[in-house]
């Protein structure tokens, strides 16, 4: 009886043993899905934050495009604005009477003492003539005004309509951007 007894005390140890070892195995498995979950968990938080930051910086990026086009749009809206109220303002300056435009012309030519020549566009030409007393140094493309040169030609004003307008549009353009940025 003693090798029946030894042999089943072999078969308790080993039966002991081998569900030891399977709970223990079991015991790491069931640790090593909990740590997997828990990477899995930690994995998925970090890829959604790291999405979610993409997609603000992505949305960032389309405000920051759309609000530049906004701008420029809005920007090209003013110029053509001041482009047309420029070209109405030489079409009026253009379309006074000759009785306003030489009191304009002897206005300009007045502001001027050391010129000796006068220039003007075709149309003013017999009018500036006989407003001026300066020497006509002949015709020039503009929509009005006068241009003058001083005796030796190296000091020339330019008086023209258009050149007066285009000065006071860009010394006010600041002025007129703030205005009609209000």
């Amino acid at each position: 009886m003693g090798l029946e007894v030894v042999v089943k005390d072999v078969l308790t140890r080993g039966e002991e043993d081998a569900n030891r070892i399977r709970q223990e195995g079991s015991d790491e498995a069931n640790a090593i899905i909990v740590g997997a979950e828990k990477t899995a968990r930690q994995i998925r938080e970090e890829k959604r934050e790291q999405t979610a930051e993409q997609i603000e910086r992505r949305k960032n990026r389309e405000i920051s495009s759309a609000n530049l086009e906004v701008k420029r749009a809005t920007l090209n809206v003013k110029k053509d604005l001041f482009d047309r109220v420029y070209h109405e303002a030489i079409e009026k300056l253009t379309s006074l009477p000759e009785s306003e435009r030489e009191k304009i012309i002897k206005k300009l030519l007045e502001s001027q003492t050391d010129s000796t020549r006068v220039f003007s566009n075709e149309n003013d030409e017999s009018m500036v003539k006989r407003i001026s007393s300066l020497e006509y140094g002949g015709t020039i493309q503009c929509s009005g005004g006068v241009m003058l040169e001083n005796e030796d030609g190296t000091v020339l004003q330019d008086l023209t309509f258009d050149s007066i307008l285009k000065n006071v549009r860009d010394r006010s353009l600041k002025q007129l951007l703030q205005i009609l940025s209000v």
